[in-house]
C-alpha cells in the first residue's frame, strides 16, 4: 500500500487550506478530526490523509501524510505515478486534470473499469489476428487477394454466435456471457493454429471472431452500466485504448511470420497464455448492479413481456455500424497485404509502419472521450468519420513519407469514432434489451464489412490498386457523417434510465 510524506513551508492562507477537506478532479474527502481525512469519493480502496503544522521562522512548515491504495487492479503501476504526483501539489475543485475523468470515480466504478480493460485487451488480440496474419496464411496455402477477401468476409458469419450470446446476456447475466466468450474465443484461436487449410481457417476464425465481438458488446454493456452519467464516452475511450493495446500484440509479434512459411500459426497459439487471466477475471469481476436492479424489478413480468425497442434508433444505428464497418474493416484488412504487394514491405517493416501510425491514436482517443462528455458526441464523431476516411484514403493512395504521414493522422482523427460513435449502443437501449439489441446491430455490421471485403478485394484486383478502390468506398463515411448528424441524439450527462424511461420502477409493465 503506497504511503508517503510530503513536506515544505507555505504561507499561512495556504496551509489552512490543507486543512480543508480535498473535493477536486480526482477525489472527494471528508474529515476525521481537524487534521486527519479519510475518503468520500474517489477511485480508492483505502485512503488516509493527515496534516501536520509547525510554525517557524521560515513560514509554516506543513508535512502532508498520504496512505492509500488505487482500486485498479493491474493497472496501479501504471496510475501509481500520476495519482501520487496529483496528491502531492494538490488541485482547486475546477482544475481541469486531462487524465482523469469528467466526473470522479468510486472505487467500485474503477475496479469494473480496469477489469474490463484486461478483458479488452484480450478481445483486441483475438478480433485482429486474422487481419494481421491472413496475408502470410493465404501465402502458405496459396490463396489470391479475392480468396482473402472471401476468407475474411465469411469469417464475418460468426456473428451469429454474437447475436445468440449478447442476446442470453440479458437474461442470464452479463459476466456469465462475457467469462463464456473469453473462454471459447481463446480456445477456438488455438483450434485455427492447426488448420490444414484455409476453409478449417475460416471456419474456427469465424467463431472466434464471433465470440470477440460478443466480448466487446458485453464489455460496452457493462462499462456504460458502472460509469456515471457524464464519464460514459471517457470510459469508452479507455476501453477503446486497451482493446487497441491487446490488437497491438499481434503486430509486435509479427515478425515471426518471417522466420518459416508457417510462422503466422505461432501467433495464435499464443492465446492460451490468456486462460490463467480468465480464470482470474471470473473470481475479480462483479455482475452489473443495473442488471441485478432490472431482474429485481421486472421479476413479477410475465414471461416473454420485453421492454420495447426504438425502432429509430435501432434504424440509425444499424445503418452507421453497417457503412462504418463496409469502410473501415476492409482498410484494416487488407492493410497487411497493401504493404506487401504495392509497397513491397517484409513483416517487420509492416510492424513498423503500424506501430509508428497506430502508437498516436491513444492522441486521438483521449481526446475525443473527454470532449465527447463534456461537448457533446455528435460533432465528435462526425469530424472523427468524415475527416479520418479521407485521410484513410490518402494513405492507401501515396508512396514514400506521404503514405507514412497521411496513415498517422488518419489513425489519430479515426480514433475519435471509438469513444464517440461506441458509446451509443449501451445508450440507446433499456437494460432489458441492450444485449439483444446491440447483438442484432451486429448483424448489420458484419453485413457492411463483409460487402466491404468482397467489394476491395474485387476492386484492387480489378483496378490493381488499392487506394482508387477505397476511393470510390469513401462514399459509406460520407453518408455516416449525415446520418449522425440528422439521425442521433445527444446523449451526453445523462443517465441510461433518463434516456431509457422504461428502466423507470414506475414504468414497470
Amino acid at each position: 500500500m503506497p504511503h508517503f510524506r510530503h513536506s515544505r513551508f507555505l504561507e499561512e492562507d495556504a496551509a489552512r487550506q490543507l486543512l480543508i477537506p480535498r473535493n477536486d478532479a480526482l477525489l472527494q474527502e471528508k474529515a476525521i478530526d481537524d487534521s486527519n481525512f479519510s475518503l468520500a469519493k474517489g477511485p480508492f480502496v483505502f485512503y488516509e490523509r493527515s496534516v501536520e503544522v509547525a510554525p517557524s521562522p521560515s513560514g509554516i512548515y506543513v508535512t502532508e501524510t498520504f496512505t492509500y491504495k488505487i482500486a485498479s487492479p493491474v493497472w496501479r503501476l501504471l496510475l501509481g505515478f500520476p495519482i501520487r504526483r496529483f496528491l502531492k501539489r494538490g488541485g482547486a475543485p475546477e482544475e481541469n486534470l486531462w487524465w482523469a475523468p469528467p466526473e470522479i470515480f468510486d472505487s467500485d466504478t474503477a475496479r469494473t473499469l480496469s477489469l474490463l480493460c484486461i478483458a479488452a485487451v484480450i478481445t483486441g488480440y483475438l478480433g485482429a489476428l486474422l487481419g494481421q496474419t491472413a496475408t502470410f496464411a493465404a501465402e502458405e496455402f496459396g490463396a489470391s487477394d479475392r480468396a482473402q477477401g472471401v476468407l475474411l468476409a465469411l469469417v464475418r458469419i460468426g456473428t451469429l454466435i454474437t447475436v445468440l450470446v449478447a442476446g442470453l446476456a440479458d437474461k442470464h447475466g452479463r459476466k456469465r456471457l462475457l467469462i463464456f466468450s473469453l473462454w471459447s474465443g481463446c480456445l477456438m484461436t488455438l483450434l485455427s493454429a492447426a488448420s490444414p487449410n484455409i476453409a478449417l481457417l475460416g471456419i474456427s476464425q469465424a467463431a472466434a471472431r464471433g465470440f470477440a465481438t460478443a466480448i466487446s458488446i458485453l464489455i460496452g454493456i457493462m462499462a456504460a452500466e458502472a460509469a456515471p452519467k457524464g464519464s460514459r464516452a471517457y470510459i469508452a475511450g479507455i476501453l477503446t485504448l486497451t482493446a487497441g493495446l491487446g490488437a497491438g500484440i499481434p503486430v509486435w509479434l509479427l515478425s515471426l511470420a518471417d522466420i518459416h512459411a508457417k510462422g503466422w500459426r505461432l501467433l495464435f497459439l499464443i492465446s492460451f497464455a490468456f486462460f490463467p487471466v480468465i480464470a482470474w477475471l471470473k473470481g475479480q469481476l462483479n455482475e452489473s448492479e443495473r442488471f441485478h436492479s432490472h431482474q429485481e424489478t421486472h421479476s413479477s413480468d410475465e414471461p416473454g413481456s420485453l421492454a420495447p425497442v426504438v425502432w429509430s434508433r435501432f434504424l440509425a444505428l444499424a445503418a452507421v455500424a453497417f457503412l462504418i464497418l463496409m469502410f473501415a474493416a476492409p482498410a484494416s484488412q487488407f492493410r497487411n497485404e497493401f504493404l506487401r504487394d504495392e509497397r513491397g514491405f517484409s513483416a517487420a517493416q509492416i510492424s513498423l509502419f503500424i506501430l509508428a501510425s497506430h502508437t498516436p491514436q491513444i492522441i486521438g482517443v483521449a481526446i475525443a472521450a473527454k470532449v465527447s462528455d463534456l461537448r457533446g458526441r455528435k460533432p465528435v464523431a462526425a469530424f472523427a468519420v468524415g475527416v479520418g476516411s479521407l485521410f484513410t484514403v490518402l494513405a492507401y493512395s501515396f508512396s514514400g513519407v506521404g503514405m507514412w504521414f497521411t496513415a498517422m493522422i488518419a489513425g489519430i482523427i479515426s480514433a475519435g469514432a471509438g469513444p464517440s460513435l461506441g458509446v451509443y449502443g449501451a445508450e440507446m437501449f433499456s437494460t432489458g434489451r441492450r444485449g439483444q439489441s446491440n447483438g442484432a446491430i451486429s448483424i448489420f455490421a458484419v453485413l457492411g464489412s463483409a460487402c466491404g471485403l468482397l467489394l476491395i478485394g474485387d476492386f484492387s484486383e480489378r483496378f490493381g490498386s488499392f487506394g482508387k478502390a477505397f476511393s470510390l468506398l469513401s462514399i459509406c463515411p460520407i453518408l455516416v457523417v449525415i446520418l449522425v448528424l440528422v439521425f442521433f441524439p445527444e446523449s451526453r450527462n445523462r443517465e441510461l434510465e433518463d434516456l431509457n424511461p422504461e428502466d423507470l420502477p414506475s414504468n414497470r409493465r
